[in-house]
């Protein structure tokens, strides 16, 4: 039946890693046991993008991901984090980082209508960023803020990749309710910010 890893408990993105590292070594079926629902996910992406199928199977609070080497089976696909690539002026290769979801120090408020107003403006702009990576409370933007989720799907449809860390999204229990973006783990995100040309912080 395959090598079982036990990846419970550990922190994204040791069990993305471990599966690849297995794919990596010409394994052809293989169990990961993880302990949480983003995992999966990852997990699922990464078999799908590999040409293999995943069978998920949930026991007590932890779940099995089991990779065969067939055609894919699993609803999403996994696509490799895209990599800015360095122009001169014809594409933006930034990446916009944003870690919380306001902008500035002061009333919450205000700092939500100033993040809005910041995406708004980034929106309107003919060269817009490259990426645009939420982590931490970042991620709340994607979820319940109607008029951010509505500019973020603009940028979209601009061209903008928008990844939406995973792990983030398990710990406040948001992983079923993101609205717009791709769930990522922290290779995906190490990946765009390490190719990045230059990486903006909000």
């Amino acid at each position: 039946m395959g090598t079982t890893i036990d990846a419970t408990g550990k922190a994204c993105p040791i069990p993305f890693m471990l599966a690849k590292e297995c794919i990596d070594k010409g394994e052809t079926q293989f169990s990961i046991l993880v302990d949480n629902k983003a995992a999966v996910e990852n997990l699922k992406r990464l078999a799908n993008y590999r040409k293999f199928s995943t069978k998920t199977t949930e026991q007590e609070a932890n779940f099995s991901v089991t990779f065969s080497i067939t055609s894919p089976t699993s609803d999403e696909s996994y696509a490799e984090p895209q990599k800015p690539t360095p122009t001169s002026g014809v594409r933006n290769s930034q990446v916009l980082f944003i870690g919380k979801d306001y902008m500035g120090e002061g009333t919450f408020e205000l700092g939500r209508n100033l993040l809005r107003m910041f995406l708004y403006t980034i929106e309107k702009e003919d060269n817009p960023p490259k990426a645009i990576v939420l982590m931490n409370n970042g991620v709340k933007i994607a979820v319940e803020d109607e008029q951010c989720i509505t500019t973020l799907q603009s940028l979209i449809a601009k061209g903008v990749s928008l990844t939406v860390c995973g792990t983030c999204l398990d710990y406040y229990r948001l992983l079923d309710d993101l609205k717009v973006g791709t769930v990522g783990n922290m290779y995906d995100i190490t990946q765009i910010l390490l190719n990045a040309e230059k990486v903006i912080t909000v």
